[in-house]
């Protein structure tokens, strides 16, 4: 495809990143894409502070400049401020928000690149080519089927022409990280080789994702008496009490003291023989890392996430009411993670491990 402007120009880029740790993974590919298309460029990524420590070890980005949230006028404005400042020739914004189209374009980047949601006049740069592109796309009722998150960043970098990329996430585990996981494990009483499930029982997005807490227990009671394993029960820091509980009840570790930072996760998931999540961040650390995962798909689209599944099982109800893409049931009953039986996650579970070679060394 032949690019829309000269790029050869292009000697700064503001790459504004996704929000949510699981587009973020998603999104690694596409960094790794823009960073080949552009060798000699500046490239600084805009994000959430919380999700700094997922670069560790990657050279996606010269810069890295936190974006909370604006805070009202006075945080847009300091912004736009800092970003006119550093001269940018070209902004990529993944996410569709009308905040992060709007800094690039008051900030009067020549180049902004993103997708229209509701922002065309803010985007010059691929949207309109994109919706001619994909109008014969098949539709669930007025909207168009989703694709994967990673597939539709790249769809938004072939606009520019760019080199192609691929889908599988690039993410580098720092040794320093693997040597703390190593010690810090030893020192829960596991000794190297231990072969490790990896329990993610909680979910940022809401409660019609979480599978129930005495079934995530009883999961981790069959995997460490019938196979082997030692169960981990992985937690963010408003997750804490829920984990420790499964934990009690299920004879499994909880690691809250401390609760691990994202790149001791990384070398934690990258170390990890399974994981039974729902569809949460750290279910794409694990396919960054071609770990096994069984995943609970409850209320959400399972096509925003269909990439890379060779080491995956996804269990999902095909319920009337699902996908809602609702953070509450509004039924009030559940059923698309209730109806989920420990037996089949626990069958799901052994299958992978049968036939997954490195996940089945101790």
């Amino acid at each position: 495809m032949k690019p829309p402007v000269d790029l050869s120009r292009v000697r700064r880029i503001w790459l504004r990143t996704p929000n949510w740790l699981g587009d973020f993974v998603m999104a690694t590919a596409t960094f790794e894409r823009v960073r080949r298309a552009f060798p000699a460029a500046h490239i600084t990524g805009g994000m959430r502070p919380y999700l700094t420590g997922l670069l560790a070890g990657t050279e996606f980005f010269d810069t890295v400049v936190p974006t909370p949230k604006a805070g009202g006028l006075g945080g847009l404005r300091a912004q736009v401020k800092a970003m006119r400042a550093a001269d940018y020739d070209l902004a990529i914004v993944l996410p569709n928000s009308l905040a992060t189209g709007l800094v690039p374009f008051l900030a009067r980047v020549p180049l902004r690149l993103g997708y229209r949601q509701g922002r065309g006049l803010l985007m010059n740069l691929g949207p309109a080519a994109q919706v001619r592109r994909r109008w014969w796309q098949p539709r669930q009722g007025p909207r168009r089927w989703p694709s994967p998150m990673p597939n539709y960043y790249h769809d938004l970098l072939d606009t520019l022409g760019l080199p192609p990329g691929g889908l599988h996430p690039v993410l580098p585990v720092r040794p320093a990280d693997v040597a703390w996981v190593d010690a810090h494990l030893q020192s829960r009483g596991i000794a190297p080789g231990t072969r490790l499930l990896l329990l993610v029982v909680g979910a940022n997005f809401g409660a019609s994702k979480l599978w129930p807490p005495e079934r995530f227990a009883a999961v981790a009671q069959r995997f460490q008496r019938e196979l082997g394993l030692r169960a981990l029960v992985l937690v963010g820091p408003a997750e804490v009490e829920l984990g420790e509980r499964i934990a009690a009840e299920g004879g499994a570790i909880c690691l809250s003291q401390p609760v691990l930072d994202l790149g001791q996760l990384k070398a934690l998931v990258a170390r990890g023989a399974l994981m039974i999540t729902g569809d949460t961040g750290p279910r794409h650390l694990a396919v960054a890392y071609d770990r096994p995962v069984v995943c609970l798909m409850g209320p959400n689209d399972p096509n925003y996430t269909n990439y890379c599944m060779e080491h995956t099982v996804l269990i999902r109800k095909d319920l009337p009411c699902s996908p809602c893409q609702r953070k509450v049931c509004p039924l009030g009953h559940h059923r698309c993670m209730r109806d989920i039986t420990v037996d089949e996650v626990f069958a799901a579970g052994q299958g992978l491990l049968q036939r997954s070679p490195t996940a089945a060394i101790p």
